[in-house]
């Protein structure tokens, strides 16, 4: 009799669903909080980069270029004609001051237009690298998003950080090379010399 009953109680299948849900169903959690948290954090992230670089390109132009403006709630150039303004734009494009807000309103402005507007705080770097000769404009856009599942009970943070750098050249040194040996060279074409620079300046517009 023994026998038969243990025969009886191994083919029994009664309670195999339950046992089965109880280990898949943690796992079947996971994978979909894990789907949910790269649908949040790709598009984030793809717009995120974006816009930091955008903003790098907008300070290393207006730094490069002293008749430029960008205006921040049209978001384009505006082209400066006054004299004074541009004077003072060059002892400006030395300077860091203000060049944080400038990025932080322009990511802010470009991530609105997403048509699910991000969750979560952002923070926003700008730095400049190798000040004097080659000239960089580093920012860094940092956005804090909350996890919309708690998973805390596998030490899943609450929050996940989602970091963009994007990096802009105000001042390539080898163009600025390569540039002066052109006009050196169209110069020696013309025969001038390279002290009288109105020459110099009618000889290239000779040649375009």
């Amino acid at each position: 009799m023994g026998t038969k009953k243990l025969i009886k109680f191994i083919k029994d299948t009664n309670g195999d669903a339950v046992v089965e849900a109880t280990f898949l169903f943690p796992i079947m959690i996971m994978i979909f909080a894990a789907l949910v948290l790269l649908s949040i954090y790709l598009p984030t992230r793809a717009s995120l980069q974006r816009a930091a670089q955008h903003a790098a390109a907008v300070i290393a132009a207006e730094k490069s270029d002293t008749w430029i403006e960008f205006d921040e709630s049209a978001m384009d150039y505006d082209w400066k004609t006054d004299l004074p303004y541009v004077y003072a734009s060059v002892f400006r494009s030395l300077l860091t001051a203000g060049d944080e807000s400038k990025a932080e309103e322009i990511i802010r402005y470009m991530e609105s237009k997403r048509f699910i507007k991000p969750p979560g705080s952002l923070h926003i770097e700008c730095s400049s690298v190798n000040y004097i000769l080659y000239k960089e404009i580093v920012v860094t856009a940092a956005r804090t998003i909350p996890v919309p599942i708690d998973l805390t009970f596998i030490k899943f943070p609450r929050e996940v950080t989602i970091t963009a750098t994007a990096t802009a050249v105000v001042q390539n040194p080898d163009e600025f090379i390569r540039n002066v040996d052109i006009i050196a060279d169209i110069a020696a074409y013309f025969g001038l010399d390279v002290s009288k620079l109105g020459e110099l300046f009618n000889a290239v517009n000779i040649f375009k």
